[in-house]
C-alpha cells in the first residue's frame, strides 16, 4: 500500500473510531474537533480557522451552532476591534473534559492492543510522525 492511501485509510479509520466513542456527545466530528481545539484563554478566529484547516465562513457556521448550545461564546477582539475571539463557557469546558476522557479511553484502548513489547516504540514513532505532520503544516 501506498503511503497516501495508507494515511487516507488511517484517516478513515479514525474518524469513524472518533464519531463511534463520541456519539453520546450529539455532536459532529468537526464540532468536536474544534472544541478540542479552543484553549482556555480563548483564540481570535483566524487563528482557530487555521488550526483546524477550514475557512472562516465553515468555522464561523461551527462556531454559530456551538453558540446555540452555550459552549462558546464570541467578543470582538479588545487588541484589534477587527478580529474576533472565541471562548469557552462552563458547559463548553464541561463538554471538553468529556470529549478528552473519551478520547483518552479510545486511545487506551486501542493502545492495549498493541503488544507490550511494541508499545513504547509505537508510541515514539506516532510522536515523531506526529512531529513531522505538524512541521508540515506549518510550511504549508
Amino acid at each position: 500500500m501506498e503511503f497516501g492511501e495508507l494515511l487516507k485509510q488511517f484517516l478513515i479509520d479514525l474518524q469513524s473510531l472518533f464519531r463511534t466513542n463520541t456519539k453520546s456527545l450529539n455532536l459532529t466530528l468537526p464540532q468536536i474537533m474544534l472544541m478540542s481545539s479552543i484553549p482556555t484563554d480563548g483564540i481570535d478566529m483566524t487563528s482557530l480557522s487555521h488550526r483546524i484547516g477550514v475557512e472562516n465562513s465553515t468555522l464561523t457556521r461551527l462556531i454559530d451552532v456551538l453558540i446555540k448550545n452555550k459552549f462558546v461564546l464570541k467578543n470582538k477582539n479588545p487588541l484589534d476591534g477587527r478580529s474576533m475571539l472565541v471562548f469557552v463557557t462552563k458547559s463548553g469546558e464541561q463538554l471538553q473534559k468529556t470529549i478528552e476522557a473519551e478520547v483518552d479511553q479510545l486511545g487506551l484502548d486501542i493502545f492495549h492492543h498493541i503488544p507490550m513489547e511494541d508499545q513504547d516504540e509505537v508510541k515514539e514513532i506516532l510522536s515523531t510522525f506526529h512531529w513531522i505532520v505538524t512541521k508540515y503544516k506549518m510550511n504549508k
